[in-house]
């Protein structure tokens, strides 16, 4: 495996580090300016030093910024001791604050100029700590889950590496292969999955974040194109053992001997339009929450009100990458509807794993109406600002319904965080058959673009008002 590009997943480098770059140099030059502040003239500071000839710097440092720690070669940190991480953080923040010195030494900008740098040194060294440990401490608590197609010697000098250089932050599940098990060397015969004939099966009944190729290209072309072809249906990273390639989810056909030559990295600017997308959904849900709590105390007072149970109705839901969490909503049904589901089973209305009664019986009174006016879904706004989930995406399913799938393509609607609102609540809601369901969420995930977000979440108004297709 490719150290270089799995190490630059977990400390990732986006096109938002260099304005928190700029951030820390603007903090920096209000610390080491405080004695020449007047007391509350902070907003005035600022706008002194709010010139054409500063903006334009600022744009340029956020670009050196983000090119010198990329040029620092982060992803071999993991050969390196301690001290040696400290040491390459380090020259990064010493060249960015002579950066910063230069530039008010040639602007002659009044002020200590040398205690403001130490200060934006000492910031920077302490941010970029703490977003290298926290990339870590967060890969440790959910490693990648990994499976190795091959068995042979390439497989083994996968799986060591994957022990020694990244057991922290990975874990095997197993590996795949077509040779018979009796060929294998013990230990990869006791992690043996299956053959690439199954490997479909093996992706619906597992989650798998990655299919690491390690078989020789020459001799084992076509069984590695088979596999690949299984991994990107499902979505799964397809990742060589000579280099890792994340590509998108929309693949040309292989074609020539190059197996990788045509997989596709996801454009540069993916990471900063997610990094947007995140910022939305987090000053949205954030929004959403304060202006609507009077909304919140009312229907909390009225579901205790009217029926026996709980307020929230919490359930485990598979999110992004297929992990579990918690999702709460107001509770529409009786307090033991999940036990009731049981019995109702054969009553079910809907044409594959979902479950759907036009007329449900566990439906309370009042949660007929929190579900008309979608009002039952507002408590989901707090998993948006936790990150479980998004302002838009995918609906977020039930392992119940998860556990009938049975096809390992519908997998691929993990690959994106699921949302409150989509495609299929703003195109039919109840009314959209399974099939359709699933067309809409692969159709957001192909063609997924800010545009087409702002756009569904202005359908979603319009939807909630007429109550378009509630149930």
């Amino acid at each position: 495996m490719n150290s270089r590009t799995t190490e630059q997943r977990k400390y990732p480098i986006t096109g938002m580090e260099g304005f928190v770059g700029v951030f820390l140099a603007l903090v920096a030059s209000v610390i080491g300016n405080s004695s020449r502040i007047p007391a509350g003239d902070v907003s005035r500071f600022l706008e002194m030093r709010v010139t054409l000839l500063n903006v334009l710097f600022a744009v340029l440092f956020a670009f050196l910024w983000n090119a010198c720690f990329r040029a620092l070669d982060l992803h071999r940190w993991r050969q390196f001791g301690a001290f040696y991480r400290l040491v390459r953080l380090g020259r990064g923040c010493v060249l960015m604050s002579f950066l910063l010195v230069f530039y008010l030494l040639v602007t002659h900008t009044a002020g200590p100029t040398f205690r403001i740098a130490a200060i934006f040194f000492l910031l920077s060294f302490a941010y970029e700590i703490m977003r290298v440990l926290g990339s870590a401490w967060a890969s440790s608590r959910d490693p990648q889950l990994v499976i190795i197609l091959g068995s042979g010697r390439r497989a083994g000098k996968a799986w060591r590496e994957l022990r020694t250089r990244h057991r922290f932050s990975t874990t095997l599940l197993g590996f795949v292969d077509d040779r018979p098990t009796e060929e294998m060397a013990p230990d990869v015969a006791a992690r043996y999955l299956g053959n690439i004939d199954s490997l479909s099966e093996i992706l619906l009944r597992n989650v798998v974040d990655e299919l690491l190729i390690a078989v020789p290209m020459k001799s084992c072309y076509e069984n590695a194109q088979r596999a690949i072809s299984i991994a990107e249906q499902v979505g799964v990273r397809v990742v060589n053992m000579q280099d890792t390639y994340t590509h998108t989810l929309k693949q040309p056909a292989l074609q020539d001997q190059e197996l990788f030559s045509e997989l596709v990295p996801l454009p540069e600017d993916y990471m900063v339009r997610q990094a947007i997308k995140r910022v939305i959904d987090v000053v949205g849900s954030a929004i959403g929450l304060v202006l609507l709590s009077p909304v919140f105390l009312a229907v909390a007072i009225a579901i205790k009100l009217t029926s026996k149970g709980p307020v929230f109705f919490t359930q485990q839901r598979f999110g992004y990458r297929r992990r579990l969490f918690s999702i709460r909503k107001f509770r529409s049904m009786v307090w033991n509807a999940p036990e009731l589901m049981a019995q109702l089973e054969s009553q079910n209305e809907a044409v594959g794993p979902i479950f759907k009664i036009k007329r449900d019986p566990r439906i309370t009174r009042l949660g007929g109406f929190l579900r008309a006016s979608s009002l039952d879904e507002i408590p989901q706004l707090w998993n948006v600002f936790l990150g479980n989930m998004s302002l838009v995406g995918p609906r977020p399913m039930s392992t119940r319904d998860v556990s009938l799938f049975s096809e390992a393509m519908l997998m691929r609607r993990f690959t994106v965080k699921p949302g409150i609102t989509g495609l299929w609540q703003v195109s039919g809601r109840s009314g959209v058959t399974f099939d359709q369901w699933i067309k809409f969420d692969f159709h957001y995930i192909d063609d997924w673009s800010l545009a087409l977000d702002f756009q569904i979440l202005a359908r979603t108004v319009s939807v909630v008002l007429k109550r378009t297709g509630a149930a």
